[in-house]
């Protein structure tokens, strides 16, 4: 391959990368949504709105939280370049979390009437999500001077669901505490001992199947069977000096959760405790963010400690008619993972 033949590879590939994550960062925001089915309530003498709504402003509210931590930054931390070729691997085992707030009050929920507007207030608290990724190399690349170039990687991931609990609020597993997710990792450049390695990667993680709980004095917000994805794309540079490894990134979020709601109200009518039931049974709600994030590791040999620092933008706002504490839905996030990966 000729010298000229090499650069315009190498600026093909990195052009397409380029033109790739600019389309994707281009995407509109106008899909940020929360939609939901039919609200019922029984004994039908009365009305779900007011429940059915706190759920959906809720929901709204947490899911893009969680999402951010479900999605990090970089898909396997400190690594920007591809592998290197069929065999070579890389693992690694992070904690994410989001510098988060969640609702903090306790209000109580009605069943007469319309939805009405409350405010549950927010707490700052972290939205941690565990996870081990793993990138496995499958195409070594086109070789060009001190670099490959085209190179291919595997991705998987694992993701751990903690309980979180914080005043009034609950997020749990509701089975398996584990979820797998998966992409795809090509290389513009590899890194050698010269040049940077750049790469574009696709993957999806998933969320274990989850319960989500809002309790207030004898009232119960319930959304079972949750399921949150998001799907995650990253144009990542990195460069290792010695024991130094620094690399950077950007990149686009796909959040998308979907639940079912059984609330169970309780209200005194003259001096008769009645309790009432309302259903909700598909509630769905998508956001898209950008992102950006650093790494900086430090290692000798094959093991790195690696250090991420992030930032969610701002997605397109999702009315919501109850307020938390002057925050709003699908606002910017901060997020930070620490984790060791290993070379083998």
């Amino acid at each position: 391959m000729t010298a000229s033949a090499v650069r315009s590879a190498v600026r093909a590939t990195t052009r397409a990368a380029s033109v790739a994550t600019a389309l994707l960062l281009g995407v509109s925001l106008a899909e940020a949504q929360t939609t939901s089915g039919p609200c019922t309530v029984s004994p039908a003498v009365v009305s779900g709105a007011d429940a059915c709504r706190k759920a959906s402003d809720l929901f709204g509210f947490v899911i893009p939280q969680a999402g951010v931590a479900l999605a990090g930054g970089n898909p396997v931390l400190g690594e920007g370049g591809t592998m290197g070729g069929w065999g070579k691997r890389a693992l690694s085992v992070r904690l994410t979390a989001v510098d988060g707030q969640l609702p903090k009050s306790t209000i109580p929920i009605r069943v007469n009437g319309s939805a009405q507007s409350d405010d549950f207030g927010a707490t700052r608290a972290p939205v941690p999500m565990p996870s081990v990724d793993a990138a496995i190399g499958l195409f070594s690349g086109i070789p060009a001077g001190l670099t490959n170039i085209g190179g291919i990687d595997v991705l998987l991931g694992a993701t751990w669901m903690p309980t979180v609990e914080e005043n009034t609020l609950q997020l749990a597993p509701a089975g398996t505490s584990l979820a797998l997710g998966y992409g795809v990792r090509v290389g513009a450049l590899q890194e050698s001992s010269v040049v940077p390695g750049i790469s574009l990667s696709v993957m999806r993680r998933k969320l274990p199947t989850t319960s989500f709980s809002y309790s207030a004095q004898d009232d119960t917000l319930a959304l079972r069977n949750l399921s949150l994805t998001a799907d995650a794309v990253r144009l990542v540079v990195s460069k290792r000096f010695l024991l130094v490894g620094l690399a950077a990134g950007i990149g686009r979020d796909r959040i998308e959760g979907v639940t079912s709601l059984a609330a169970a109200v309780n209200e005194t009518v003259g001096t008769v405790q009645q309790r009432y039931a309302v259903s909700l049974p598909d509630l769905r709600t998508k956001v898209e963010r950008n992102t950006a994030f650093v790494n900086a590791s430090v290692g000798v040999l094959a093991a790195r400690l690696v250090a991420e620092l992030g930032w969610s933008s701002e997605g397109e706002r999702i009315l919501a008619l109850n307020q938390f504490g002057g925050r709003s839905a699908n606002e910017g996030y901060r997020y930070g993972s620490v984790g060791l990966t290993v070379r083998f």
